[in-house]
């Protein structure tokens, strides 16, 4: 019997922050409008506020890799709400690039059933 991982869809609107607790290799998908991710290197995390954030800007499609475990704020990067999916890391995967492929095809699909949907 096989394991598929949960993925849910997540929404943020203007001003909102959403955090996620990830591992390194979790994968966070830009289903519905651009994200802006904000997180800090995990290893520096003592210092606190003296490391500066890492910011990326993930446009509608696109999806991000943590190289690292940590927290990671996520926010809609324009005025406009947006949906995202976090994929859990799937360390005991061996084929991470078919993990990938499932990711970005579920992306596709909810992106055109939520506008099927509006």
């Amino acid at each position: 019997m096989s394991t598929r991982p949960t993925v849910n869809l997540s929404r943020v609107t203007a001003g909102q922050v959403a955090l996620q607790d990830v591992r390194a290799t979790s994968t966070v998908v830009a289903v519905e409008g651009d994200l802006q991710l904000a997180f800090r290197d995990h290893s520096l995390a003592w210092l606190g506020d003296a490391v500066p954030l890492t910011s990326v800007t993930l446009h509608e499609g696109q999806c991000f890799v943590a190289r690292q475990h940590g927290m990671i704020s996520i926010s809609a990067a324009h005025a406009q709400a947006a949906a995202f999916v976090v994929q859990p890391s799937l360390a005991e995967d061996r084929g991470s690039s078919a993990t990938g492929r499932a990711v970005l095809w579920l992306a596709t699909f909810l992106k055109a059933t939520l506008r099927r949907a509006t």
